[in-house]
This record gives structure tokens, sequence and C-alpha cells, in this order.
């Protein structure tokens, strides 16, 4: 469906405020006392909110765009002790958000647009006990799946990269905030977002770019065993 406006900002503003204040409580009820003895875990689950921005197709002869707008997302980590440093991980990520179209459709709409993410790699942690700094790499899919009548979704290979911090890295909960790049890889001279209705075929948009870029900001609760 299409909708003549995009994200309430105000919304917006409310939900990561209330994501953060909640992450704020869960840090202070997470932390241990000092006498508190460590533990061994192998496994962590973190689901997490995130808030993401940027993104754009370009058509190849610069007559129009589609801009994805600035949004809340939702995602969770799986991950597994490797070694002492070192975490395999599996992502699954996703934003709904809307997609300013320019130059294509009558009036220029907005359109919703869902993109998710499935991913595996690993995770590097650094040293510490509380607090560990890491940085972590992925590889996998990206689809995005526009909500117009008939259109169909493109999936695309793609990797991400970021760093961040895990507080209280050495107890059963803890809590992860990480800053990181989702890097899309898109086929050059490609028609995406195709639809057939009524034996005619059709194309949003003829792309000229080779990737697409987003940023994303995550808190997330971790859980070990």
């Amino acid at each position: 469906m299409y909708r003549t406006s995009g994200c309430d900002k105000l919304a917006c503003r409310d939900f990561s405020t209330k994501v953060f204040l909640g992450f704020a409580v869960a840090i202070s009820l997470c932390t241990p006392a000092a006498a508190e003895p460590d533990e061994s875990f192998r496994f962590e689950i973190t689901p997490y909110a995130a808030y993401r921005m940027g993104g754009s197709f370009d058509e190849q002869d610069g007559a129009g765009r589609v801009d994805l707008n600035d949004s809340s997302a939702e995602g969770i980590l799986f991950n597994i002790e490797a070694n002492l440093n070192g975490q395999y991980q599996l992502l699954y990520a996703r934003q709904r958000t809307d997609a300013d179209t320019l130059g294509f459709l009558v009036n220029d709409p907005t359109i919703d647009m869902d993109i998710e993410h499935i991913h595996f790699g690993g995770t590097y942690l650094f040293g510490g006990d509380n607090m560990r700094p890491f940085i972590a790499l992925t590889l996998g899919v990206s689809q995005f799946d526009p909500e117009l009548p008939g259109t169909d979704s493109e999936s695309f290979f793609s990797a991400s990269f970021g760093g961040g911090v895990q507080l209280n890295a050495s107890k059963r909960l803890g809590v992860r905030l990480e800053a990181l790049a989702f890097t899309t890889f898109v086929d050059d001279d490609s028609n995406i977002f195709c639809s057939s209705i009524d034996g005619a075929g059709t194309c949003l948009i003829r792309v000229d770019a080779r990737t697409l870029t987003q940023w994303e900001a995550r808190a997330g609760l971790v859980f070990r065993f």
C-alpha cells in the first residue's frame, strides 16, 4: 500500500527514548555484586532493538531514485564460543520502513518496504572482564520487499561490519551495544522490483550503483548459557 507521508518523527523519537531508558535500567539491574563468582558460558542469544539510517537505489540515467527512510529495526543474534576471544555468529535482522520514490510514479508516493538480513560470521572480543570491546563481521543475503501490487522482492549478497562493547560480559545476563554498517552488493545495470500484471512486465528501476549502505545503532540484552 502507498503512504502519503514518511515516518512520524515524534513517534520515532519517543520509541528511541523508551528503548534506551529500558536498556539503562537493564544495565543497572544486571550489574553483579563484587563477590559474585564468574561462570563459563558457551552460547549467547541477543534480541535487540536498533535505529537504521540511509540507503538508496539510483536510476541508471539519473532520472529517479528510491530513498529508504530512517526507521527503527530489530533482530536477534546467536553466538557460539569458538575460543577464548572468538565467537561464531548467526544474525537475523529486519527493518520495516518507508521508501520515497522520486521520478517513477505519479505524485512520487511513499511505499512500504520490508528489509531482511540473514548473515553468518564471527565476533572477536578484546580482553576484559565486566566490559569487553568487540568487532564483528558477517556475510549473507539481504531481501528488499516493496509493498507494491504484483511486485517481486529482490535478494542480494550483503555484508556487515561493526563494533561495540559488551557490558556484564562474564555473567549470565548482559548488555550489547553496537554500531555497524550493512552493505548490499547490487548487480550493476540490473532491473529490480519488477512486476507482471495482465501479461505486461515492467520494472520500477534500472539501478546504477553497485552498493547500498545503511548504518545502524543497536542495543540488546545478552542471555548466556
